[in-house]
């Protein structure tokens, strides 16, 4: 008899924020980010470039999780991403 399939299970992994969205769940401007964005620690420890390699462009994210590391904000305030196994 075959057994019923085991129900999904979800694991979070943390999301990478584009600016708009650090901006929104930090609740600060533009200007605290682009100061941010001149802390080399800061960029080291909480900016992904995306772009493809060789552009000129640079596509920015934020991992939420280095993100409230970084600045101390527990894990429960953090964002997650809910993701099926």
């Amino acid at each position: 008899m075959k057994q019923p399939p085991a129900p999904t299970q979800l694991q979070t992994e943390t999301p990478l924020l584009t600016r708009s969205q650090l901006k929104k769940w930090l609740a600060v401007s533009d200007m605290w980010i682009r100061m941010r964005l001149d802390d080399p620690e800061f960029v080291d420890h909480c900016v992904i470039d995306i772009a493809t390699r060789g552009s000129s462009q640079r596509k920015l994210r934020f991992p939420a999780r280095a993100v409230a590391d970084y600045l101390g904000i527990p894990d429960y305030a953090t964002p997650q991403l809910a993701i099926a196994a």
